[in-house]
């Protein structure tokens, strides 16, 4: 007895299967992509210029408490990278300490308050060289004006020297 033969139809149905699934990856990725590409707030860092900074940084370094800063930099794991001292050989991150005098020399003509707020919110804008690019690009969404604030005025600030 012989096997009755399956329909045309039915034999492309795995096939199409497969396609769309296939379709759906890619559109699921193609969006993770550009979500992730994004820069924090959806401003390019080359959009700005030293002046816009300081329009922006003024005011948030204006009521900026320092000593909660340094609580922030341990609350976001900013230590686990920023380290000091012997514990900096793993050339993850510049350390905190003399941060605030490096910056005057590395993004001329960016201040310090503004290359602080830069290399936060915008890191591939500048990637220090003996250093790995690893900073986390999404904390314009996640850090409040008012923390980030707190944060800039720590790492400004002789407690993180």
């Amino acid at each position: 007895m012989s096997q009755p033969r399956p329909s045309p139809k039915s034999s492309r149905l795995p096939l199409y299967f497969v396609a769309g699934i296939l379709a759906l990856f890619t559109l699921v990725f193609a969006v993770a992509f550009v979500l992730l590409s994004e820069t924090s707030e959806g401003t390019a860092a080359t959009t700005l210029t030293p002046d816009t900074y300081m329009d922006i940084v003024t005011p948030l370094l204006a009521n900026a408490d320092a000593a909660h800063g340094a609580m922030l930099v341990e609350h976001y794991a900013c230590v686990g990278c920023h380290r000091a001292g012997a514990e900096a050989t793993a050339h993850i991150a510049p350390p905190f300490v003399g941060m605030a005098e490096r910056a005057v020399e590395r993004r001329s003509p960016l201040t310090r308050e503004a290359y602080i707020y830069e290399s936060i919110l915008y890191p591939a804008a500048y990637h220090v060289e003996e250093y790995t690019p690893v900073m986390p690009q999404n904390y314009g969404r996640l850090i409040s004006d008012q923390d980030l604030g707190d944060i800039m005025a720590f790492l400004l600030s002789a407690e993180a020297h």
